[in-house]
């Protein structure tokens, strides 16, 4: 303890016992013990701080490693979304494309008194609409007319 041995230890117990008499040294061991133990708890709880900030700089490097990865995660992900969305925008324009051809299509028919084109030649205007189109056929073919024609005036 302290780089003392033991009798170094034994004289300045001696030296202690006839210093502050028989009466004082048993308050004198117990104050000295509680000074040390106190100076223990200090250092542990030092020690623990020291070793959580430690750790708590290693958890922010680890955290700012994972935002930056995340990051360049998202990025990447940004373009694929892009490409998947023209795509999307793509077969929808020609989904759109293909309806208004077939309103178009029921809209001749409708005016001509004739079988759309899309449908078996051979079967009759009766056959396919029962004597008469139903008014939603021609509703939508009249609305769809209506639009097409006013953006083309725009264009």
């Amino acid at each position: 303890m302290f780089g003392m041995g033991f009798f170094e230890i034994l004289v300045v117990l001696v030296v202690a016992i006839i210093f502050l008499g028989p009466e004082k040294f048993p308050q004198a061991v117990v104050d000295v013990v509680k000074f040390f133990r106190a100076v223990k708890k200090t250092l542990n709880d030092a020690k623990d701080t020291l070793d959580k900030e430690i750790n708590i700089e290693e958890i922010k490097k680890e955290t700012l490693e994972y935002q930056k990865l995340f990051e360049d995660k998202i990025e990447g992900l940004k373009g694929v979304r892009i490409e998947e969305l023209e795509d999307a925008k793509i077969v929808a324009e020609k989904e759109i494309k293909s309806v208004q051809d077939l309103m178009q299509d029921y809209k001749q028919s409708l005016e001509n008194n004739a079988p759309p084109k899309h449908l078996n030649k051979e079967v009759s205007n009766r056959e396919v609409f029962h004597n008469e189109p139903p008014k939603e056929i021609e509703l939508i073919a009249n609305n769809n007319t209506t639009k097409h024609d006013k953006e083309k005036e725009h264009v």
